[in-house]
């Protein structure tokens, strides 16, 4: 009986690229498993007295990163101000942030002008498995 080496070889490449992309992207986790609750995604915004413009920030202070983090945004729908690349409206009055991507230690910032500052809260995200 022969054995194809190349043939193990390129089962074994594929079994250890899988393994090593999981590991890069990680997969999806009970947050309660890794302590993360929405609790610890922090929504901050200011304005300067006088000042249209509303400066916000959004901070992931879980021990992981998250991913296909949804808030109550109805206030912008509304008005119709738009917050691209941070707020997408999904269905009626919840937005994904970041377009659904991983937000790890950087904050995401944005920026809005209006004279009273809109209500943000979350409303469900998903926890990624730590990186090994």
């Amino acid at each position: 009986m022969s054995i194809n080496c190349s043939a193990i070889s390129l089962v074994l490449l594929i079994i250890l690229v899988n393994g090593y992309i999981s590991g890069i992207n990680g997969g999806v986790v009970d947050c309660g498993s890794v302590e993360c609750k929405d609790t610890y995604i922090k929504i901050n915004q200011g304005q300067n007295d006088g000042s249209l413009l509303v400066n916000g920030d959004i901070i992931n202070t879980c021990p992981v990163p998250i991913t296909d983090l949804r808030v109550d945004c109805g206030s912008f729908i509304r008005s119709g101000v738009p917050v691209p690349n941070v707020f997408s409206p999904l269905v009626g009055n919840e937005c994904v942030v970041n377009n659904g991507n991983p937000i790890g230690v950087d904050d995401i910032t944005f920026q809005y002008s209006n004279p009273e500052i809109f209500p943000v809260t979350v409303t469900s995200f998903k926890c990624l498995s730590p990186s090994t």
